[in-house]
Protein backbone atom coordinates (compact mmCIF):
# COMPACT_ATOMS: atom_id res chain seq x y z
CA UNK A 1 0.00 0.00 0.00
CA UNK A 2 2.90 2.09 0.51
CA UNK A 3 4.17 2.19 -2.82
CA UNK A 4 0.79 2.78 -3.94
CA UNK A 5 0.63 6.29 -2.04
CA UNK A 6 3.86 7.07 -3.45
CA UNK A 7 2.84 6.84 -6.83
CA UNK A 8 0.01 9.24 -5.91
CA UNK A 9 2.38 11.18 -4.55
CA UNK A 10 4.68 11.53 -7.57
CA UNK A 11 1.72 11.42 -10.09
CA UNK A 12 0.91 14.54 -8.20
CA UNK A 13 4.12 16.24 -8.42
CA UNK A 14 4.95 15.20 -11.76
CA UNK A 15 0.90 17.16 -12.45
CA UNK A 16 2.55 20.01 -11.27
CA UNK A 17 5.67 20.15 -12.88
CA UNK A 18 3.00 19.69 -16.25
CA UNK A 19 0.66 22.85 -14.86
CA UNK A 20 3.49 25.08 -13.98
CA UNK A 21 5.57 23.94 -17.50
CA UNK A 22 2.07 25.31 -19.14
CA UNK A 23 1.36 28.26 -17.13
CA UNK A 24 4.95 29.37 -18.04
CA UNK A 25 4.41 29.29 -22.07
CA UNK A 26 0.89 30.74 -21.28
CA UNK A 27 1.88 33.36 -18.88
CA UNK A 28 5.58 33.48 -16.89
CA UNK A 29 4.17 36.06 -14.66
CA UNK A 30 1.58 33.30 -13.18
CA UNK A 31 4.45 30.92 -12.94
CA UNK A 32 4.88 31.37 -9.18
CA UNK A 33 1.21 31.51 -8.58
CA UNK A 34 0.76 28.17 -10.11
CA UNK A 35 3.96 26.49 -8.73
CA UNK A 36 2.71 28.01 -5.35
CA UNK A 37 -1.08 26.84 -5.76
CA UNK A 38 0.04 22.91 -6.65
CA UNK A 39 2.15 23.14 -3.96
CA UNK A 40 -1.01 23.90 -1.04
CA UNK A 41 -2.22 20.83 -2.26
CA UNK A 42 0.47 18.73 -2.51
CA UNK A 43 2.12 19.63 0.54
CA UNK A 44 -0.52 18.80 3.04
CA UNK A 45 -1.12 15.68 1.10
CA UNK A 46 2.35 14.43 1.51
CA UNK A 47 1.79 15.02 4.86
CA UNK A 48 -1.68 13.08 5.06
CA UNK A 49 -0.50 10.52 3.40
CA UNK A 50 2.78 9.73 5.60
CA UNK A 51 0.86 10.48 8.82
CA UNK A 52 -2.03 7.58 7.82
CA UNK A 53 0.90 5.14 6.45
CA UNK A 54 1.97 5.17 9.86
CA UNK A 55 -1.28 4.11 11.27
CA UNK A 56 -1.73 1.01 8.94
CA UNK A 57 -1.30 -1.93 11.66
CA UNK A 58 -3.56 0.03 14.22
CA UNK A 59 -5.48 -2.37 15.80
CA UNK A 60 -8.62 -0.26 16.84
CA UNK A 61 -10.98 1.13 13.95
CA UNK A 62 -12.13 3.48 16.55
CA UNK A 63 -8.97 4.95 17.15
CA UNK A 64 -7.87 4.79 13.66
CA UNK A 65 -10.88 6.63 12.80
CA UNK A 66 -9.89 9.38 15.20
CA UNK A 67 -6.58 9.14 14.08
CA UNK A 68 -7.37 10.16 10.78
CA UNK A 69 -9.95 13.29 11.44
CA UNK A 70 -6.77 14.66 13.10
CA UNK A 71 -4.50 14.48 10.39
CA UNK A 72 -7.13 15.38 8.13
CA UNK A 73 -7.69 18.81 10.23
CA UNK A 74 -3.61 19.04 10.11
CA UNK A 75 -3.80 18.80 6.93
CA UNK A 76 -6.30 21.27 6.09
CA UNK A 77 -4.87 23.78 8.78
CA UNK A 78 -1.61 23.49 7.05
CA UNK A 79 -3.30 24.60 3.61
CA UNK A 80 -5.23 27.38 5.35
CA UNK A 81 -1.94 28.67 6.35
CA UNK A 82 -0.14 28.15 3.17
CA UNK A 83 -2.89 30.64 1.42
CA UNK A 84 -3.16 32.63 4.64
CA UNK A 85 0.78 33.11 4.13
CA UNK A 86 0.51 33.74 0.05
CA UNK A 87 -2.33 36.31 0.55
CA UNK A 88 -0.68 38.56 3.13
CA UNK A 89 3.45 38.61 1.35
CA UNK A 90 3.69 41.14 -0.59
CA UNK A 91 3.63 39.18 -3.64
CA UNK A 92 1.29 39.88 -6.44
CA UNK A 93 -0.65 36.97 -6.96
CA UNK A 94 -2.95 35.97 -9.78
CA UNK A 95 -5.92 34.15 -7.92
CA UNK A 96 -7.02 32.04 -10.56
CA UNK A 97 -3.34 30.15 -11.78
CA UNK A 98 -3.31 29.50 -7.74
CA UNK A 99 -6.52 28.24 -7.31
CA UNK A 100 -6.36 25.84 -10.30
CA UNK A 101 -3.22 24.64 -9.66
CA UNK A 102 -4.70 23.57 -5.99
CA UNK A 103 -7.59 22.12 -7.54
CA UNK A 104 -5.71 20.32 -10.08
CA UNK A 105 -3.96 18.51 -7.02
CA UNK A 106 -6.87 18.26 -5.20
CA UNK A 107 -9.16 16.54 -7.72
CA UNK A 108 -6.26 13.87 -9.12
CA UNK A 109 -6.26 12.58 -5.45
CA UNK A 110 -9.65 11.31 -6.61
CA UNK A 111 -8.94 10.09 -9.86
CA UNK A 112 -5.43 8.85 -9.41
CA UNK A 113 -5.87 6.20 -7.60
CA UNK A 114 -8.73 4.80 -10.57
CA UNK A 115 -6.09 5.48 -13.31
CA UNK A 116 -2.90 3.43 -11.61
CA UNK A 117 -5.10 0.04 -10.15
CA UNK A 118 -4.80 -1.36 -13.39
CA UNK A 119 -1.05 -1.00 -13.30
Amino acid sequence: MKNEVWKVLLIQLALSFLYAGAVAIWNMDALFSAIVGCMAGLIPNTYFYYRMSRQVENESAAQFLSYAYRTEFGKWLMTGMIFLLAFTSDQSWDPVFLFAGFILIQVSSGFIPFVTKGN
